[in-house]
């Protein structure tokens, strides 16, 4: 397994890790105005540093929500993840507070992905 990975060839150059292609259906649950909400997306990239999505309802960068992502090896994670970018329906998700279990699960999954993702530069 390895660690991050900087300066990806394919991605922007401010880029933690690498991105892998990885596509699967996301849920999205978020607090607005004391209320609990969730929304569906669907992933299009993973790394060990985020998850990168189309989402249909609006999400506000810098907001925090926790994301629901179902991983071939496993159940479905919950991590904790702020909205990092926008761009009409397409978001980059940070994560905030992984596990080191839940690190290794990621690790698994990416390191499975045979070439980086080059969406979302």
């Amino acid at each position: 397994m390895g660690g991050l990975f900087i300066n990806n060839e394919r991605g922007s150059e401010d880029r933690i890790a690498a991105r892998y292609a990885f596509e699967a259906r996301i849920r999205i649950y978020f607090e607005r105005y004391d209320r609990k909400f969730v929304t569906d997306g669907w992933a299009r990239d993973l790394s060990e540093s985020g998850l990168g999505a189309f989402v249909a309802l609006q999400l506000t960068v810098d907001e925090l929500v926790t994301l629901e992502i179902p991983l071939a090896s496993s159940a479905k994670l919950m991590l904790p993840a702020k909205v990092a970018r926008c761009l009409g329906t397409q978001y980059g998700f940070r994560f905030t507070a992984l596990s080191a279990a839940q690190r290794t699960l990621i690790q698994s999954a990416v390191a499975s992905a045979e070439i980086p993702s080059p969406q979302l530069k």
